[in-house]
C-alpha cells in the first residue's frame, strides 16, 4: 500500500513540475523583460513556492491516507476477532448438535428395539390364537386356546376313546397324518361315543349357505353348527361308520332314525351319499331316498330335479327330486318343503324344532 502511495506521490510531483516549468518557459518567451531584471529570480521563486505548497498538500494527503489505512486495519482486526468468535460458537453448536443427535439416535434405537419386541410378542400371540388349519380342514376350525372350557382336551382317536365318558367338547384326531379338530361328543345317549356332525335347536344360525361353507363347515361346536363335508369324507372313507339322526317337533314329540352304514364321497365326487345302511328307529326312514345322490347347494346344483332343490327348499342336502328329509332347511314351525323336515315323522313336511346328526365307528 505504501509503495503504491509513494509511486502516486512522485508521479504527481513530476507532473506538476513539468507543468510549472513549461508554464515558466512560456511566460519568459512571451513577456518582454524590463531592463536590468534577473531572468532566474521571480519566476524561479514562484516555481519553488508552488513546489513547496504542492509538497505540503502531498504530505497532508499521505497523512490522511495513513489514518485511513490504520482505520481499515483496526476494522479488519475487529472483524477477524468477531469471525473467530463466530467460528468458536459454531464449533460449540456443532458439538452440541452432534451430542444431541447421538443421544436422539440412541433413544430412537432403544424405542425401535422395544417396538420390535412388542411387535414380535403381538405377532406370536396373534399366530398362536389364530392357528390356521392345514389344507382339507375347515377354515373356521378353532385353535387350541378356544377349547379351554373342555374337561379333557385330548386329542383322542374318536369320541369312543374319550375316557371320562362325559358329553362335551374335545379334540379328535382320527388319523395320525391329520390335524386334530374340535368336536362335540355325545357320551350318554345310545351307548355314547357319538361324534355330532350337525345340530339345530333354536334357529339362530343361517343354514342357507354356499358350497364352500358346507365343504369346510360353519357354526359353533357347542351351539348350532355343520361339521363340514370334507371332514365327513375323510372320516367315513377310511373307517366304517354308522349314522344316528334325532328329530323333535315343536310339540315336543321326539323320534330317531339309525343307519348301520354311512359314507360320503370326495369333493371330486360332489360329496355323494355313497352308503346308507339298514334303517332302525322310531322316526321312519326318510334318508334312504337320498342314497347315491350328490350334495347340492345354492351355487352347486347336483340334484335330480329340473330346478335347483337347494334354492326351492332353502337349504343344502343330498337332494333327489327333491327330498324326504331336509335337515338343513329353514327353522320354522310350519308344514313347508323349506322347513327342517323329516317326512316320515308324521307323513308331512312339518317343520322340526330340533335335529341332530351323529356318527360312530362300527
Amino acid at each position: 500500500m505504501r509503495v503504491v502511495r509513494r509511486a502516486v506521490y512522485l508521479g504527481l510531483v513530476l507532473a506538476v513540475s513539468f507543468t510549472l516549468v513549461a508554464a515558466a518557459n512560456e511566460t519568459e518567451a512571451t513577456t518582454v523583460k524590463p531592463a536590468g531584471t534577473d531572468s532566474s529570480g521571480y519566476g524561479f521563486e514562484m516555481l519553488m513556492a508552488k513546489l513547496d505548497y504542492l509538497q505540503y498538500k502531498m504530505l497532508e494527503m499521505d497523512f490522511g491516507m495513513k489514518e485511513h489505512s490504520e482505520g481499515i486495519a483496526q476494522n479488519q482486526a475487529h472483524l477477524e476477532k468477531v469471525f473467530g468468535s463466530m467460528l468458536w460458537a459454531i464449533s460449540r453448536l456443532d458439538q452440541a448438535v452432534g451430542n444431541n443427535l447421538t443421544a436422539l439416535q440412541a433413544q430412537s434405537w432403544k424405542i425401535l428395539a422395544q417396538q420390535t419386541v412388542c411387535a414380535n410378542h403381538e405377532q406370536m400371540r396373534s399366530e398362536i390364537f389364530s392357528l390356521a388349519p392345514k389344507q382339507g380342514l375347515a377354515t373356521n376350525a378353532r385353535s387350541l386356546f378356544d377349547l379351554q372350557g373342555m374337561r379333557h382336551k385330548g386329542p383322542f382317536a374318536s369320541c369312543r376313546d374319550e375316557p371320562s365318558k362325559l358329553s362335551g367338547k374335545y379334540l379328535i384326531r382320527a388319523f395320525d397324518d391329520e390335524e386334530p379338530f374340535p368336536a362335540f361328543c355325545e357320551q350318554t345317549k345310545f351307548g355314547g361315543g357319538w361324534l355330532v356332525i350337525q345340530h339345530r335347536f333354536e334357529g339362530s344360525l343361517n343354514f342357507f349357505r354356499n358350497w364352500t361353507e358346507y365343504r369346510d363347515g360353519f357354526g359353533s361346536i357347542d351351539r348350532e353348527f355343520w361339521l363340514g363335508l370334507e371332514r365327513l369324507h375323510r372320516l367315513t372313507s377310511r373307517k366304517a361308520y354308522q349314522l344316528l339322526i334325532e328329530v323333535e317337533d315343536f310339540a315336543g314329540d321326539y323320534r330317531y332314525a339309525r343307519y348301520k352304514e354311512f359314507e360320503i364321497g370326495s369333493e371330486a365326487e360332489q360329496y355323494s351319499l355313497k352308503k346308507v345302511g339298514a334303517y332302525s328307529g322310531t322316526g321312519g326312514d326318510s334318508f334312504t331316498y337320498h342314497k347315491g345322490m350328490k350334495f347340492t347347494t345354492i351355487d352347486r346344483d347336483n340334484d335330480g330335479s329340473a330346478t335347483n332343490c337347494a334354492v326351492t327348499c332353502e337349504g343344502a342336502w343330498w337332494y333327489n327330486n327333491c327330498h324326504h328329509s331336509n335337515l338343513n332347511g329353514r327353522f320354522m314351525n310350519a308344514v313347508d318343503v323349506k322347513s327342517i323336515s323329516w317326512y316320515h315323522f308324521k307323513s308331512s313336511h312339518q317343520g322340526m324344532a330340533y335335529s341332530r346328526m351323529m356318527i360312530r365307528e362300527v
